[in-house]
């Protein structure tokens, strides 16, 4: 009888334990290990932050800092401003829209206006200009949010309190015009400019409209500001050389509150119809609004454009839960159209069901460290 023979297979390997001081970034010099981190964004540099406190005093560092800084290390940001409180009082609160698609809190600004405030995205961030205080009364107040460190700094106030007025930045100065009280407006303080490198306001004459101004916005190649207003006539503004035009033409199918949240992409013009839950684009000097093609029809609730020179919407979904939705819709032409492609949808807020919850501004910024 032949005798059996087994193979004994051999014992397992014992797992090595290895201490958290001779693995990862604590294992690499100093040095090493912060050149690794200036090449990660944000969001990345956040995350590795709660991992362990020597992450977090790696990534809070000053060397790491200053190392970004001299590298130029920028990144676009997207940040939301909100209304998420039952008391219309109560500040808004910010967000920034993180790459997994979720609205994500950044510190807010105990001391903005409630509500009727004017926001300009500029390099680095975004300044808040008047508002209404307590739904009554108008402040000069201008805040700004520095997008790198998530904190917000009072500078020079406007020369006249103002609510819901036009704000556009033209080569580094942010042009402001209307919002003021009737009686107290006069075509020397009805407008005023910023100068965002002295940090100085200065006149600059735009005639006093009849009408308050809807809507208004920047076609940047141009240095061009094409302006509606309540009566549904249309001008454009060149503010570097004080000049003024009035378009031969009054808006036909133009009913204040139903084209917002105008934005230019290139040298075209695109808003959200509030009537016919459709996105719409025009040529400045036709202002003939015609729908984007290819898209589902939404209730949406804010529009904007982001750097990539798409358009990003929000509408909310009462589907089960009551959920903030977003979307980014790329756009092309083709000849006398323009046709929209979703990029991605998904749910980014969870709203409270018992608060009215209201998107009140949005924007891109290009963040970089300082």
């Amino acid at each position: 009888m032949e005798e059996e023979r087994w193979e004994s297979s051999p014992p397992p390997a014992k797992k090595m334990k290895v201490s958290p001081s001779s693995s990862g970034l604590s294992s690499l010099p100093n040095e090493v290990a912060v050149n690794c981190l200036s090449q990660i964004s944000r969001f990345d540099l956040a995350a590795l932050a709660i991992a362990s406190k020597s992450h977090r005093s790696l990534v809070s560092s000053p060397e790491l800092l200053e190392l970004r800084r001299r590298k130029g290390c920028t990144e676009t940001c997207f940040y939301v401003c909100m209304r998420v409180s039952p008391d219309p009082s109560r500040p808004p609160r910010w967000f920034i829209l993180s790459p997994h698609h979720r609205l994500n809190p950044i510190p807010w600004n105990p001391s903005q206006a409630s509500e009727s405030s004017s926001y300009v995205a500029v390099d680095g961030g975004i300044y808040v200009l008047g508002g209404l205080i307590d739904g009554r009364h108008r402040t000069r107040d201008v805040w700004f949010l520095d997008c790198f460190s998530h904190t917000w700094t009072r500078v020079p106030s406007m020369k006249m309190p103002r609510a819901s007025a036009s704000a556009n930045l033209v080569d580094g100065r942010i042009y402001v015009s209307g919002g003021c009280v009737e009686e107290k407006a006069n075509p020397i303080n009805w407008s005023e400019v910023f100068d965002i490198k002295t940090q100085t306001w200065g006149h600059w004459y735009l005639p006093k409209l009849r009408f308050s101004i809807c809507q208004s916005v920047v076609i940047e190649e141009e240095k061009k500001v094409y302006v509606v207003d309540e009566g549904r006539r249309s001008f454009y503004l060149l503010p570097s050389e004080c000049l003024f035009w009035r378009l031969n033409k009054t808006i036909c199918d133009f009913i204040p509150g139903t084209r917002n949240d105008w934005c230019a992409i290139g040298k075209l013009l695109f808003c959200r119809g509030t009537t016919c839950g459709r996105i719409l684009w025009c040529e400045p000097n036709e202002l003939r609004w015609k729908p984007v093609k290819g898209l589902e029809v939404y209730d949406i609730c804010r529009l904007s454009s982001n750097s990539a020179g798409n358009i990003v919407i929000f509408w909310n979904s009462h589907l089960r839960q009551t959920w903030l939705w977003s979307a980014e819709i790329s756009l092309r032409r083709e000849q006398e159209e323009i046709w929209g492609k979703m990029e991605w949808s998904d749910a980014v807020f969870k709203l409270d069901t018992l608060s009215p919850s209201s998107v009140l501004y949005s924007a891109s910024v290009l963040v970089s460290a300082k």
